[in-house]
């Protein structure tokens, strides 16, 4: 998938956030014609084989984005197999660290990706395309202070196909967890998004709720994920017992 096309066209690609790995869940997200899907592997139920359901359902459907446990080779390998449209990698912090991503996410000559049979080759019946032409997006989180600092050399990698910022675990690594709104925190957000801008690649963002996610769109965000199906659905379920007394 081409994120910069999704870029070049100047409005804001919204998605949302799964942790439950039901497949009722992920058909009643796709029904809402999300423009993509943020699959959470990291801190959701999501392993690969559930992952890989996920991309199945979606098939036609909105992009799927999987946010890996970590960014290990062997992580890497296994969630880029099931067919992703991008994979997201947490906590990316520095030059080094996109080098070794690289290296694992890529075919040689530019990295060292072994091959396999799978879903993403259409259990071998597309093989030769997929060996020819990168199909997938690597999109990496920038979430820490160190991140911060070297925003410029990790956006500028040519690996980097698209930023995704994670405020919580940014306020966090200032020491204010939580704390989204902080100066330092707003201040490194901006300067990220212009970096990502400079650059030419797309920026995307977390939001909490719909009140936030609306700033975010104002100010250039070319990807918002809003919400998370948990908090989604027990708001809901409040919401709608509420209005009943």
């Amino acid at each position: 998938m081409d994120l910069n096309l999704w870029a070049r066209e100047r409005r804001p690609r919204v998605g949302t956030l799964l942790t439950t790995d039901n497949p009722t869940i992920i058909e009643v997200a796709r029904l809402a014609a999300w423009d993509w899907l943020w699959i959470d592997a990291e801190h959701g139920q999501f392993n690969e084989n559930s992952a890989a359901v996920a991309c199945g359902l979606c098939a036609g459907g909105p992009a799927v984005f999987v946010r890996l446990p970590d960014f290990s080779p062997t992580a890497i390998k296994r969630y880029l197999e099931i067919g992703a449209d991008a994979i997201i990698l947490p906590a990316v912090s520095t030059p080094e660290d996109v080098n070794a991503i690289a290296e694992a996410a890529l075919y040689p000559p530019r990295g060292r990706r072994s091959v396999g049979i799978a879903r993403a080759q259409g259990y071998g019946s597309t093989f030769q395309d997929y060996l020819e032409k990168k199909s997938y997006s690597i999109v990496v989180q920038i979430e820490t202070v160190a991140g911060v600092r070297n925003a410029r050399e990790i956006i500028a990698h040519d690996a980097v196909d698209a930023v995704l910022l994670g405020p919580y675990d940014l306020s966090g690594s200032f020491g204010i967890p939580g704390q989204i709104d902080a100066p330092q925190v707003a201040e490194a957000i901006a300067n990220v998004r212009r970096l990502c801008s400079t650059a030419g690649k797309p920026c995307g963002i977390f939001a909490a709720t719909a009140e936030k996610a609306r700033p975010y769109a104002a100010e250039g965000f070319d990807l918002i994920a809003v919400g998370v199906d948990s908090s989604i659905l027990l708001n809901a379920y409040k919401q709608l017992r509420q209005s009943l007394i």
